[in-house]
């Protein structure tokens, strides 16, 4: 009897020892999963969260070529309106162009009827008579030929009251010292008020004339400097044609 609860006892306590041998075996494995449940999950949150942080920056990115798509449409756009607009400008001016083409063509002709051409020197448009006012040495005095000169002259300004000339004066290379003339440059500007003078008596608006003078230092004869022939050439008066350039001006500033 004795035998049989001796026995009985130590079977209760085999099966007690193998039931807990069982429970810590299932609890560590119960462990080691939830650990790596746990391990997963944090790596998927961690995933989460960089795929979060990279639509951040898609939308970012998307945000700024949007703008960037925006200002390129506006500059295009301006760009056209700009380009439309310098076409219309440049159509226009080459318009006003021609007109002051055709209105210096007519002007051309003015002087072509009344017997003079115009030449242009040194950048400066020059009527040109065939008979050029001419002096004696030191002499302001006009001849009867000058004279003539000076009325076709007078009749041309007044029958065109939008033109304007510089009457300038020029000198021989002699130099001069009177109580009269106290250089070359005085005579030139002499020689100059002198024609003027002559326009203006015969009905010539004063507004129309500009005075000038350049004593020897613009020679129109320069072979032989000191012949009397060149010194003759010289010692005259030129009449400079003076445009109104207001509208070229115009035209190339717009």
């Amino acid at each position: 009897m004795k035998f049989q609860r001796l026995s009985l006892l130590l079977g209760l306590v085999t099966v007690l020892v193998m039931s807990s041998c069982v429970s810590n075996k299932k609890f560590n494995e119960l462990m080691n999963e939830k650990d790596a449940i746990q391990a997963q999950l944090q790596s998927a949150n961690d995933r989460i969260a960089n795929l979060q942080d990279e639509m951040a920056s898609m939308k970012d990115r998307t945000d700024n070529l949007q703008q960037e798509r925006d200002r390129l449409a506006s500059d295009y756009e301006r760009a056209n309106r700009e380009a439309r607009e310098a076409k219309e400008a440049k159509a226009a001016n080459e318009a006003r162009l021609n007109q002051l083409t055709e209105e210096l063509a007519k002007a051309f002709v003015v002087f072509e009827k009344s017997g003079m051409e115009v030449h242009e020197r040194n950048g400066k448009f020059y009527l040109v008579v065939e008979d050029a006012i001419r002096y004696r040495s030191a002499s302001t005095a006009l001849s009867r030929r000058d004279m003539n000169v000076v009325e076709a002259m007078a009749d041309l300004l007044k029958n065109n009251p939008d033109m304007h000339l510089i009457v300038e004066g020029h000198t021989d290379d002699v130099p001069i010292s009177t109580e009269v003339f106290r250089d070359n440059w005085d005579l030139s500007v002499a020689r100059s008020t002198r024609v003027i003078r002559q326009l203006i008596r015969l009905g010539v608006n004063p507004s129309q004339l500009t005075a000038a003078g350049a004593a020897e230092f613009q020679p129109f004869a320069t072979e032989n400097p000191r012949s009397s022939a060149t010194r003759a050439e010289n010692r005259r008066t030129e009449f400079i044609l003076i445009p109104n350039m207001g509208q070229v001006y115009n035209i190339f500033k717009d």
